[in-house]
């Protein structure tokens, strides 16, 4: 290609290519303030109208309107250059991309309808426009970063995704960068809008990314880190937050990059229209998959030159999802007529595919994505992955409640789950068929009656959340609720988790804990308290600055935490947890790809040991059978995209016949016999981990062989003698499988008759009367004598009461200003214990006096922001008056202390939400110099005063 098309090209800046930007039409002027008409009072006889004076302007007025009207001539003339120069650089975007359109010809047009003209159009166009041969330019490999990457150097293969940006913007494509979670996406992206800017003459519309909440402040850290020479704005937070941004911008463009999130681009869509960009970047972009969403609607009309996907996993579940995202990137191509061919080519749920089509699609994903694994690029410098299944029995309470569960349902219903063709009646076997021939022959839910669909599916819904803990049902948890080692031995998932870490934390290992349910996260926050363990905590409700706070606070060397716990979907995207080495799973997600994200949060560059992932099963649960339906449609996945990023199954649509299959074998677990070969619940209590992990691993490598069988990935006369032992493996796996569900069918209905319980209450009514009967040996001995104990009397559930408003809690105030600690005339903090004198926080007299006072700690140090402005937390020094937002804290560790001061517990002033204590760096600073001053040593007295009077009060109250 000549260097005269690269000329041409680098006249290119942003934005979509069917968005042209129409000059807006003048608005309508503002009406004025209504002021009142007063009748027109006449001239008295004989008075005359006073002679206006004729006003002039002087020489020096007519100068200055002069030099107005010629500033804006200039200003008008400087808006047109940057028009046209915009314009000259779209027309060379337009051009240089149906060249790269057509020379992909063959790539494209299998997955458009047969009806389409696009190439057509497109052959007349370019070979008018053409001056010679029809061609594109082809990828460029870059020997060096961008000038403006600073603080590192960026690594080969991030070059080499460098030069793949660069090349498809130079051509005019939008495209997508799939590396693998980890690689440096966010890097790679800031590096292409430093080369724009560097290498590209022109003015140039600023960028715009688009993330989740849970990666803003990470874009925020990483811009500012590796390209500081340009500006970022965040465009985030409550409504006057963002109508403060909204201002500081307003007429502005000397920012660079506007960071936000999605749900504030959908509150903020029409101002994000009425600006002009140069890239639009979506990361973790897989969340546009759905083209009817209110989200992928409004980002359709975004005007931007070029649109960027960051995303791993550009096809999920199906076709039609991969539809969505190439509509986005290229919307003149993909358009609704050739979405019906992505739909009908490939549905999992009905198990039908085009292979010439799934081909086709894989071509042109390749063409236009880039996509690097870690295993690939980083080599040794990511220590392997060790993952592991833990299969782990029921508890008691487990056991009763899915029994119970099951037996809840009405006789038609539990006999559609479990058919009883024991006796082998050919007319049983007939009535059988009968009942299950309308949902069988129904497999998807939306032919099916949905009332029976429901049932199925809030029952697969109530058993999946017993295997995580029975008190997640509502009104199972004892009452009154007080945390105790019940909340463990009610769940073999707690179980297991105290084995785990009573191995692992006095080693100093730190460890993530992932479900998908907060209730569970619940649970597991009462159990850290039971175990007195340092942890914090991350899902949906978290507000971003405590999200950012525990991250950081985890990731430092001197951590007060051991463990986090995280909702798997919340906290899957973008955040860095490298300083974790164990990740437990307690719960599987239907889409596999939410909980491969959840793990990379500790699986990634910058790891530097070997990170063990747990994910723990109940054998023979419900769970157990999903466990083998997503690795067996993810091997399915693999064999039929042929890619090395397998697709996941979103089981969100199940048929009916795939439910009750999971319910009839998943409930194996009913039966005591299912785990004579295997580990029943008296051995798992009496087990060490040790034997449970190796008991698990011979249970997954019958399940992996099971599943490779299924699927006939290879050929039985291919074997070898490994693979011959790994089949007998499988065929003896089924055999137990197949065993548990027959005794689970003579259980239920063989002579017994099945009570139905209406409601969660009733059930746990049961369990409880089944604990108080149960035999207990209330016996002793002392000195070789035998005594028995008298039962502890139940304690009589008060009467419950209706719910009081709470008041809010007084607490009182400190002795000594926070600024110049004396005493004196004091101003009361009307928030926290804090006091001061007028003239050290610079009020007024009037100010003085007004109602609810506050210190200078309610508001940050540097951009004066509010507590609720600033995101809903600041960070208070505990030495100083200072408090800082979490913008304006400055990089490397915080020196933390928590959520509470032992001198204000003395007081009253409990843990709030919005407050985390800190010694800032400044008073960090200066005690370094002077350690020894009369200053620091009057605090240190205090503190330890505050803090052994706090220990003593404890003690007392424990006693």
């Amino acid at each position: 290609m000549a260097d005269a098309d690269y000329d041409e090209l680098d006249l290119l800046s942003s934005i979509n290519p069917d968005v042209f930007y129409a000059s807006k039409s003048p608005s309508p002027p503002k009406p004025g303030p209504r002021r009142s008409l007063r009748p027109r009072q006449s001239l008295p006889a004989g008075a005359h109208k006073p002679m206006q004076r004729k006003r002039t302007l002087s020489t020096s007025a007519l100068g200055n309107s002069a030099q107005k009207s010629a500033a804006k001539k200039v200003r008008v003339d400087e808006k047109k250059a940057y028009t046209g120069a915009l314009n000259q650089k779209r027309e060379a975007r337009d051009n240089a991309r149906k060249r790269w359109l057509y020379c992909h010809r063959d790539v494209i047009e299998p997955l458009l309808p047969p009806t389409s003209m696009l190439f057509e159009q497109l052959q007349r166009e370019v070979e008018r426009n053409s001056k010679g041969s029809i061609s594109f330019l082809p990828t460029r490999a870059l020997d060096e970063q961008p000038k403006l990457i600073k603080a590192g150097q960026m690594k080969e293969y991030q070059l080499e995704g460098l030069s793949f940006l660069v090349a498809m913007y130079k051509n005019g494509i939008n495209c997508i960068l799939g590396d693998e979670m980890g690689l440096g996406k966010t890097l790679q992206t800031l590096s292409l809008f430093a080369y724009i800017k560097e290498n590209i003459s022109g003015p140039h519309d600023p960028h715009l990314v688009i993330c989740p909440l849970s990666v803003l402040s990470s874009w925020e850290t990483e811009a500012a880190r590796w390209v500081p020479s340009m500006r970022i704005i965040r465009f985030h937070g409550p409504m006057n937050e963002r109508d403060r941004v909204k201002h500081t911008l307003r007429g502005k463009q000397d920012f660079d990059i506007v960071i936000t999130t999605y749900e504030t681009y959908v509150a903020e869509e029409h101002w994000f229209k009425s600006h002009r960009w140069t890239y639009c970047v979506l990361d973790e972009g897989h969340k546009i998959k759905n083209s009817e969403t209110l989200l992928s609607t409004k980002l359709q009309g975004l005007g931007s030159l070029y649109r960027l996907l960051l995303t791993g996993t550009p096809v999920q579940n199906d076709l039609v999802e991969l539809w969505g995202l190439l509509h986005w990137l290229l919307p003149a191509v993909f358009t609704a007529a050739s979405q019906l061919m992505f739909k009908d080519s490939f549905d999992i749920t009905r198990g039908s595919y085009a292979i010439p089509f799934l081909n086709a699609a894989k071509k042109l994903v390749t063409t236009i994505m880039l996509r690097r694994t870690k295993a690939a690029v980083a080599g040794d410098d990511v220590p392997p992955r060790e993952e592991l299944t833990v299969f782990i029995p029921l508890t008691e309470a487990q056991r009763f409640w899915t029994y119970r569960l099951l037996t809840k349902m009405d006789t038609p219903d539990l006999k559609t789950i479990f058919p009883d063709n024991a006796s082998g009646n050919d007319a049983s076997d007939q009535d059988r068929r009968e009942v299950l021939s309308p949902l069988k022959n129904q497999p998807d839910r939306g032919k099916m009656a949905g009332s029976q669909w429901k049932k199925l599916m809030n029952l697969l819904m109530q058993l999946r959340k017993v295997c995580d803990h029975p008190y997640l049902l509502p009104s199972a948890e004892p009452e009154p609720y007080e945390i105790g080692e019940h909340v463990m031995s009610a769940s073999s998932k707690m179980i297991a988790i105290d084995k785990i870490l009573a191995d692992i934390l006095p080693k100093g290992e730190r460890v993530l804990i992932f479900s998908q349910w907060t209730g569970m996260l619940d649970l597991l926050e009462d159990f850290m308290n039971l175990r007195s363990i340092a942890y914090a905590r991350l899902d949906g409700s978290t507000p971003r600055p405590r999200r950012a706070l525990n991250i950081k606070l985890f990731q430092q060397e001197a951590s007060p935490f051991k463990v986090f716990l995280i909702s798997t979907k919340a906290g899957g995207l973008g955040i860095n947890l490298t300083k974790a080495t164990t990740v437990i799973m307690c719960d599987s997600d239907w889409n596999p790809q939410n909980d491969l994200q959840a793990i990379a949060r500790a699986h990634r560059i910058g790891q530097t040991k070997v990170v063990k992932v747990y994910r723990l099963i109940c054998q023979g649960s419900v769970e157990d059978q999903m466990l083998d339906r997503i690795r067996r449609k993810l091997f399915l996945s693999v064999k039929i995209m042929g890619s090395d990023n397998p697709t996941s199954s979103d089981n969100t649509t199940l048929g009916s016949s795939e439910l009750m299959d999971i319910l009839r074998r998943g409930s194996s677990a009913l039966s005591e016999s299912h785990f004579d070969n295997g580990m029943n619940l008296a051995r798992f209590l009496d087990s060490s981990m040790a034997d449970i992990l190796e008991h698990s691993k011979s249970l997954d490598i019958k399940r992996d062989a099971k599943i490779k069988k299924d699927t006939k990935t290879e050929c039985a006369a291919a074997y070898s003698k490994d693979q011959q032992q790994l089949a007998l493996a499988a065929e003896e796996e089924e055999r137990g499988l197949l065993s548990g569900v027959a005794q689970v069918q003579s259980r239920l209905f063989e002579g017994k008759l099945v009570n139905k319980y209406t409601s969660n209450a009733e059930i746990a009514r049961e369990w409880r009367d089944l604990e108080k009967r149960a035999r207990v040996d209330r016996t002793v001995k002392i000195d070789g004598m035998t005594f028995v104990v008298s039962p502890i009397p139940e304690r009589v559930a008060a009467p419950i009461m209706k719910p009081v408003k709470e008041k809010k809690k007084k607490f009182e105030s400190e002795d000594w200003c926070i600024h110049c600690r004396d005493g004196g005339e004091l101003i009361l903090c009307y928030s926290c214990p804090r006091v001061f004198h007028a003239k050290c926080g610079g009020l007024t007299k009037a100010e003085v006096h007004r109602p609810m006072v506050t210190c200078t700690q309610h508001k940050c140090a540097n951009c004066s922001r509010n507590t609720s402005d600033a995101g809903g937390m600041l960070f208070r020094c505990r030495t100083c008056p200072q408090a800082f937002c979490e913008d304006c804290l400055p990089s490397g560790e915080l020196d933390a202390i928590g959520e509470s001061l032992p001198e204000f517990l003395l007081l009253g002033y409990g843990p709030i939400s919005s407050a985390y204590f800190i010694k800032c760096h400044d008073c960090v600073a200066d005690f370094a110099e002077t350690p020894s001053s009369p200053f620091w040593l009057d605090w240190a007295k205090e503190i330890s005063k505050a803090e052994l009077k706090y220990e003593q009060q404890n003690a007392v109250a424990m006693h």
